[in-house]
């Protein structure tokens, strides 16, 4: 967080213009429009990019609080009881979610365990202790303190928080598993499986910009009639241009603002060419090791998919290829070719740009699937001598390509796209 140049007693005669109006300002492309009443079936568009800006949420949160209930039960049994039992002749292996974790651990695998349990264990609570600790008081009108804080924490990490990812690994992982050993769904995978559900409906459920209402009722803040404001991402709240440049703080969620983010293609350009790097090993060397009866046999991400299809599970290996080659490839592509047409004042073809980073940031989380199946197989596919499963090193440059780009996507401001088309429209 950037210093304020004033002092405190400067700051007792400083206050800037605070009031409450129905507009929104674009985070994509800086367009100001006004919210427009919408059901709950329906979006609110840009009219200038067409990203969403608002999406049809109920008035009420009761059922919002009751799902975040529900989902620190089922969390709770999600990972604390059995989740998959594997069957390999006359001998049975049974994990947890947190058995690969440990697994990953035992091994030396540092940095992967860090992401397993930050993604699928740290970042899950936390999202369900933010819900109970935001939507429980808001239905009696009871402000408690720093829910603020934690509203703009829940804002921040929603990405970061990969159990439907997971999910999917474990669907590859067990169709990848049937033709060498028998696997068990337990109660903590059922328990997981609808704790998904419940959490993507709380997400829907939850009015964002209700709860940045109750906590704030302003969303407009300038210094001067008529300033040019600027957009908070986290409470989408409208900020002077004076305020930024003497703060670099959103007045109502206390969020690092900017006019636009700093270094924004310096940074960008830097993780993706690290990502680009990485991809490389992470598609050339082994990502995990087969031992079956004392023979060994090494698997890198491109003949995963070549296994798939030899056994005819075309739909699998679809979403394999898609997930862990196609996605990688296709962002660092977009995201170069992004960086590139801000670098050169392209003007056309602005709102199709546009279109691509957000697709970039929508799927970029999903590569995360073969992290997830080589954790599942370490985890429960420890037979001795019989079989057993070790990670390579690909799956860490592979697991460093996927939060590299996820990384590089939320860095890249994507009204720099704008910016040389307003220029020309200005000249």
């Amino acid at each position: 967080m950037n210093e304020s140049n004033t002092s405190d007693g400067e700051f007792c005669d400083w206050q800037p213009n605070a009031e409450q109006r129905d507009w929104l300002l674009c985070h994509s492309c800086g367009e100001l429009q006004k919210v427009v009443a919408i059901s709950s079936e329906h979006e609110m568009v840009c009219c200038n990019c067409e990203a969403v800006l608002h999406v049809g949420q109920p008035r009420r949160l009761e059922l919002a609080s009751a799902l975040a209930v529900t989902a620190l039960i089922l969390f709770i049994f999600a990972n604390s009881a059995p989740f998959l039992t594997l069957e390999v002749g006359s001998q049975s292996q049974t994990a947890t979610i947190l058995d690969g974790f440990l697994a990953l651990l035992e091994r030396g695998q540092w940095i992967l365990a860090g992401v397993v349990i930050t993604t699928l264990f740290m970042f899950p609570l936390l999202e369900i202790f933010a819900f109970l600790y935001l939507l429980i008081p808001y239905s009696y009108n009871r402000r408690l303190p720093g829910q603020e804080a934690v509203l703009r924490w829940l804002v921040v990490a929603q990405s970061w928080s990969m159990l439907e990812v997971y999910m999917l690994a474990v669907v590859v992982g067990a169709v990848k598993m049937a033709d060498m050993a028998i696997l068990h769904l337990e109660i903590g995978a059922y328990a997981f499986f609808m704790l998904v559900g419940v959490l993507i409906l709380a997400f829907v459920k939850m009015n964002r910009r209700r709860l940045w209402s109750w906590i704030n009722t302003n969303n407009y803040f300038s210094m001067h009639d008529n300033e040019f404001v600027y957009d908070c991402r986290i409470c989408q709240a409208m900020v002077g241009e004076s305020i930024i440049q003497r703060t670099h703080q959103c007045p109502r969620c206390k969020s690092e603002i900017h006019k636009r983010i700093p270094h924004s293609l310096q940074k960008s350009t830097a993780l993706v060419a690290a990502a680009a790097i990485l991809y490389i090993p992470a598609n050339v060397l082994p990502i995990m090791t087969y031992s079956t009866l004392g023979e060994t046999e090494t698997d890198t991400i491109f003949s995963g998919v070549v296994e798939l299809i030899e056994q005819g599970l075309w739909g699998i290996a679809a979403i394999v290829f898609t997930a862990s080659i196609l996605v990688p490839i296709a962002k660092l592509v977009i995201l170069s070719y992004l960086i590139w047409s801000v670098k050169t004042g392209m003007t056309r073809g602005a709102k199709q740009r546009a279109f691509l980073y957000r697709l970039t940031e929508i799927v970029g989380r999903w590569s995360m699937v073969d992290v997830y199946v080589v954790t599942i197989f370490v985890s429960i596919v420890q037979f001795g001598f019989v079989y057993t499963v070790e990670p390579e090193a690909a799956i860490i440059a592979f697991g460093s390509v996927v939060v590299l780009t996820m990384i590089a996507a939320e860095t890249f401001d994507p009204r720099l796209i704008w910016d040389a088309q307003d220029d020309k429209n200005a000249g």
